[in-house]
């Protein structure tokens, strides 16, 4: 037998592998440029989960002081990044005054990029306060219990807390940038037990849903984003608020991820896999037996 296909058939078939990976970045770039497709959106258009973090923000704040324990991981980061930063601009709009600590050396890092960014917004120097790096994970996680505000930490707002105990007790709301490491279980399992009045939200990465999802169907989270739609369509809400739009600095400076590339690459992912498939069930010609 002969192989009957054209020239060009072969041709392809020989440089098709090398040319996927290309073909992959050409179509996601495509659809970046492309932007937003109407009715193909990635936010969920009736995510309850989202209604109900942007309600719970806003009805937590009574003195307006946040705790946000900052410990995401690096390699997921950029997934809940628009959504933690929908989440500090609404704070910031409403008047809530910042105060960040860390439990991880990522998360640590991180947060000093988002205390930077938000300095160099229109957040109040006097709204922020850095507490800086807790050693120990969990153990430090429960020595924050009791003291959270370090020595060096001053101001109107350091002092303000320090009268009021200066542990996690002395904040209105806790709002839990969770990673791998630290996480909504730790604050649930350490924190709420000692201090049962704290309100604590979440948002995690969508690999961490499993894992928190049942703490807030449970009551023990007042609020949480885990999931890519949830996000997006919590982003949109802020987006939308006249209060938080009105200070652009405070701000998303990053859009969630757009569902056309996202699409388009999953389709050409699933279109070459079939093909791998199909392969291994595909008669070989006379010049391919040869070859083997």
């Amino acid at each position: 037998m002969t192989d009957r296909r054209s020239p060009a058939i072969r041709a392809l078939r020989r440089i098709g592998p090398r040319l996927a990976p290309l073909t992959l970045i050409a179509v996601i770039v495509i659809g970046v440029v492309v932007g937003s497709v109407g009715g193909l959106r990635l936010g969920a258009p009736r995510s309850a989960a989202a209604w109900a973090f942007q309600a719970a923000l806003d009805g937590a704040v009574a003195r307006g002081r946040v705790l946000v324990a900052f410990d995401p991981d690096i390699g997921t980061y950029a997934e809940i990044r628009p959504a933690v930063r929908a989440a500090l601009a609404q704070l910031a709009a409403h008047g809530a005054s910042l105060s960040f600590i860390s439990f991880s050396p990522e998360g640590r890092a991180l947060a000093v990029a988002e205390l930077d960014r938000l300095g160099r917004g229109s957040v109040q120097a006097s709204h922020l306060l850095d507490l800086g790096f807790r050693a120990g994970a969990e153990a430090g996680l429960i020595g924050a219990v009791r003291s959270a505000i370090p020595d060096a930490a001053s101001g109107a707002l350091a002092d303000g807390l320090r009268a009021d105990g200066g542990g996690v007790a002395a904040f209105d709301m806790t709002l839990v940038v969770g990673g791998t490491e630290i996480g909504p279980r730790s604050w649930v399992e350490q924190v709420a037990p000692r201090v049962p009045q704290l309100r604590a939200l979440a948002i995690v990465p969508t690999v961490l849903e499993p894992l928190a999802a049942p703490y807030a169907r449970s009551g023990q989270l007042a609020a949480l984003l885990a999931t890519t739609r949830d996000a997006a369509a919590y982003v949109d809400l802020v987006r939308g608020d006249p209060t938080v739009a009105g200070r652009p600095a405070t701000t998303i400076s990053d859009l969630p991820p757009a569902a056309l590339p996202i699409l388009l690459g999953m389709l050409l992912t699933l279109g070459a896999l079939a093909d791998a498939i199909a392969a291994r069930f595909r008669r070989p010609t006379d010049g391919e037996e040869i070859a083997a």
